[in-house]
């Protein structure tokens, strides 16, 4: 019976640490932080850009950086202010945002003078979490980080000979230029529809896998692989494997145009889209003697109302047409 009246004071006992623990646990708990009724509810919009390569002329025009920043609350004149969480010392971050009563946008520049070519700037900002409100969703953040370079357009290929097959139409020759340091590229006139059509490579990589990673600025032999528009295109909207050549493609208006020479127009154009293949978009930055350096998988909607099906154009240059290094 004693060993009985033990055990279930041991038990009791026990229960009791239990429960003395667990309140102790909930002494410890922190209830979140309230929003105040007039909270601003600001941050960065999702709109801005967060890298940025200017070409000396637009940093010339612009050296600075002009960030949207929006609030909820658009009641009173308020100053926000920004709290600097690390930045190159290139960068003037202004100490607040100012909004005057019933605006729920303002601006915030970030003067950035004396950047220097080929080289990568970077901050990271911040609102006053006092002027935040966590427990709301909105297009955007309150912090934000930025990164800029400024780098110039160079020739790579002159004069490079487009050539459709069965010549369907009059062949077209343009300049190619790369954005110094970078995987960008922009072709002049593409086609002669008027459109400086930028595209990117993606290369193999040792292992065999098609990817952008793979290529590098300094090593030319990596400026080969599938062909990928970079602007001036847009995706297939029902999904399917292939682009659209754009005019604008903010407003989903098509490039149209009738090539020099030809007495048939081109109504829109489509290309095959693949990003693990090059069968359908191939190119090779150095050219070639004896082939073709490259190629694409078109399908052409006439002016008159006929179609091409997929066909090939195919491009043509050799060491000749590479203009030597500046």
């Amino acid at each position: 019976m004693r060993k009985l009246q033990h055990l279930l004071y041991m038990l009791l006992v026990g229960m009791a640490i239990t429960a003395f623990t667990a309140c102790s646990d909930d002494d410890d708990y922190q209830p979140a932080q309230k929003v105040a009724e007039d909270n601003m509810g600001a941050y960065f919009a999702a709109a801005n850009a967060a890298s940025e390569v200017l070409t000396p002329e637009e940093y010339a025009a612009r050296p600075k950086v002009d960030l949207k920043v929006k609030r909820q609350n658009p009641k009173g004149d308020v100053s926000i202010p920004v709290v600097v969480d690390k930045a190159d010392a290139v960068f003037k971050v202004p100490a607040a945002v100012e909004f005057k009563d019933g605006e729920s946008e303002a601006t915030l520049s970030v003067a950035c003078p004396g950047l220097q070519a080929l080289q990568s700037y970077q901050f990271s900002i911040h609102l006053d979490e006092a002027a935040t409100n966590p427990y709301v969703k909105v297009d955007g953040s309150p912090v934000f980080s930025y990164t800029v370079m400024v780098a110039r357009w160079v020739k790579v290929v002159e004069n490079a000979t487009f050539m459709y097959q069965s010549d369907i139409f009059p062949s077209v020759k343009s300049d190619i230029y790369q954005l110094e340091g970078q995987n960008k590229f922009y072709i002049e006139n593409y086609l002669g529809s008027g459109i400086n059509l930028g595209f990117y490579i993606i290369p193999q990589d040792a292992n065999g896998t098609w990817t952008a990673s793979a290529f590098s600025a300094s090593d030319r032999s990596t400026w080969k692989g599938i062909f990928m528009p970079a602007d001036h295109y847009m995706n297939d909207p029902d999904g399917g494997t292939y682009w659209y050549l754009m005019k604008d493609a903010d407003n989903y208006e098509y490039a149209s145009w009738t090539p020099e020479g030809a007495d048939e127009g081109i109504s829109y154009i489509n290309f095959y889209l693949n990003t693990t293949s090059d069968d359908y978009a191939s190119i090779d930055m150095s050219g070639s003697t004896t082939s073709y350096a490259g190629f694409q998988t078109p399908y052409i909607y006439y002016s008159d109302g006929n179609e091409s099906g997929y066909t090939y154009i195919y491009m043509y240059w050799d060491s000749t047409n590479i203009p030597a290094a500046e």
